[in-house]
């Protein structure tokens, strides 16, 4: 979307609660925006009757609601769901239409397990780190895991171990990163690995790991760097995220690198 969006329809006296987010929302925009940029969060959490009589009720919208809960009564599918929303305000322009057209027919062709394994992935963009370890757990335990492409499990179990580092909760993110960098062996995970077991274990533990795993003097320095960095921090500025910040710059490299 370009520019700004003016509200088009009455703001609601009643929010609407998004459960996957933990927010409210008072406008059909914010729906619109909603919708947007959580394609993988849109479930029956927002598609159900609740959503529909809200929008009758609070935004005086009687028609969209209709056509909603047709589908919805029909089960039918998120693009179908999401269509009309847009369409009640033109919050696309025909390009951005047509992008977001893209988007769900990927969506739509993507296997159950690698639309949840995303789905986590947006809980953790949108600051709900327990609950997307609740989701990783669930791909992991998912029959069908060991069908999908090669380093799948790896890169979840790397999410996993960022999204634990984002709680404070390093022994499990330790964890997490040494079985993806078990299953990947990218320089990412083992940057990552190493980092946090530095966090955890005495510096003697450390030193006899990067020699167990014989990791070279390029990598050895790189992480000594970041290290270096966190080291200089005032414990305040540590205290207030600055490692998890750390984390996250090396998981963004991570993802850019392998598409993840």
């Amino acid at each position: 979307m370009s520019g700004f969006i003016l509200c088009q329809v009455k703001q609601a006296e009643n929010p609407y609660f998004i459960e996957n987010i933990s927010t409210n929302i008072y406008s059909i925009e914010e729906l619109c925006y909603y919708f947007c940029h959580n394609l993988y969060l849109i479930d029956e959490t927002i598609m159900n009757e609740q959503l529909c009589e809200w929008i009758r009720e609070e935004l005086g919208l009687s028609g969209l609601s209709g056509r909603l809960r047709a589908i919805w009564e029909k089960a039918g599918g998120i693009d179908e769901f999401v269509y009309p929303v847009f369409k009640e305000i033109n919050y696309l322009n025909y390009e951005e239409l047509k992008t977001l057209s893209a988007r769900l027919q990927r969506l739509a062709k993507e296997p159950v397990t690698v639309r949840e394994k995303r789905k986590g992935d947006s809980l953790v963009e949108n600051g709900m780190y327990v609950r997307a370890l609740g989701i990783y757990r669930s791909v992991l335990e998912r029959e069908d895991v060991s069908r999908m492409r090669e380093g799948f499990t790896g890169v979840v179990w790397y999410n996993m171990g960022c999204t634990y580092s984002y709680l404070f909760q390093k022994e499990r993110a330790l964890e997490c990163f040494e079985k993806a960098y078990q299953q990947l062996h990218t320089k990412n995970t083992l940057k990552s690995y190493l980092l946090t077991f530095s966090e955890v274990y005495e510096e003697e533990e450390y030193v006899r790991k990067l020699k167990e795993l014989g990791v070279d003097a390029r990598t050895r320095q790189e992480i000594q760097a970041v290290r270096t960095e966190l080291g200089r921090l005032p414990k305040a500025a540590v205290k207030d995220g600055q490692v998890e910040e750390t984390l996250e710059r090396l998981t963004k490299e991570y993802q850019r690198n392998t598409g993840a």
